[in-house]
């Protein structure tokens, strides 16, 4: 993640130094009074937070009237002090996020315990309620949380040899319905135990959101499970069921927002920094 925001960081640094090498290297122009009301609208825009529009504006200055080097210089300056304004109202955007954030995941993470036995690589966690069942010898699902906040589902159908794929979930009003996990003797994997058939199935986080995030918005409703592949076995969604899915799906959602704020942050911290650097550096530039 970090490597990916250094390459972002980079990227804006080497565009700055290439916008205000242009800058250093033009010849003294006369500002036109066209390229004058351009500059008087952006800077009318900028001022009322329409930063992208005055930025647009500023861009096309710079790029139809080249010659006019005291108006691109001024340009240039403006441009930076309106990246920072609007970087700054970002962040602001941001730590209003993780403030909202931060007390829903406080609030809902007591519920969950956390799994992990030796041969485990990495652990997870469950609601409480129905971590102490096994996930063995019952056809049920369980919706677990991986130590990045990312939900996924694990199905197991006990008895019925379906070869199933994937999940759906129905109600009065519709469905929905997981994507399909192909049999690969690993994700999707089926065994004997004392001749009775067993299908394990693992859902990651993209193939079973819209699946969980149906749950949670038909919570009261009676649900019906169905596990489908060559053939489908049907079983009630039970009351505890649903509501362990519906806390795991509010509880990943949250983790994973506030994991995506944190990131964004970081990237409009190093943004502000440069967008600062460039409105010093435009500063003497254009006097």
């Amino acid at each position: 993640m970090f490597n990916v925001v250094t390459d972002k960081i980079t990227k804006i640094a080497i565009i700055a130094a290439i916008a205000l090498s242009g800058i250093s290297c033009g010849n003294s122009g006369k500002t036109s009074d066209e390229a004058e009301a351009m500059l008087n609208e952006a800077q009318q825009m900028s001022d009322k937070g329409r930063y992208d529009s005055a930025v647009v504006m500023l861009d096309s200055l710079c790029k139809t009237r080249p010659t006019e080097t005291d108006a691109v210089k001024q340009a240039m300056h403006l441009k930076a002090q309106t990246l920072e304004k609007s970087f700054v109202a970002q962040m602001a955007q941001v730590d209003s996020i993780i403030a909202a954030n931060a007390p829903i995941v406080e609030k809902i993470a007591p519920i969950f315990k956390a799994v992990k036995t030796p041969e485990m690589v990495e652990g997870y966690r469950v609601v409480a309620s129905i971590a102490g069942k096994e996930l063995i010898n019952r056809t049920d699902i369980e919706p677990r949380i991986d130590d990045g906040g990312n939900l996924y589902i694990v199905s197991l159908l006990h008895g019925v040899a379906a070869e199933h794929d994937h999940l759906r979930v129905s109600c009065g009003t519709g469905s929905a319905e997981t994507k399909a996990v192909p049999y690969d003797k690993s994700r999707n994997y089926r065994f004997s135990d004392d001749g009775v058939s067993n299908e394990m199935v693992t859902f990651r986080y993209d193939e079973c959101a819209d699946f969980c995030q149906f749950i949670a918005d038909n919570a009261d409703a009676k649900l019906s499970l169905t596990f489908v592949g060559k053939k489908q076995h049907t079983v009630p969604l039970s009351n505890a069921l649903k509501r362990a899915i519906v806390e795991s799906y509010r509880y990943s959602t949250a983790i994973r927002t506030g994991m995506r704020a944190e990131h964004d942050k970081l990237l409009l911290t190093k943004k502000i920094e440069i967008a600062r650097r460039q409105i010093e550096q435009t500063a003497i530039d254009k006097e």
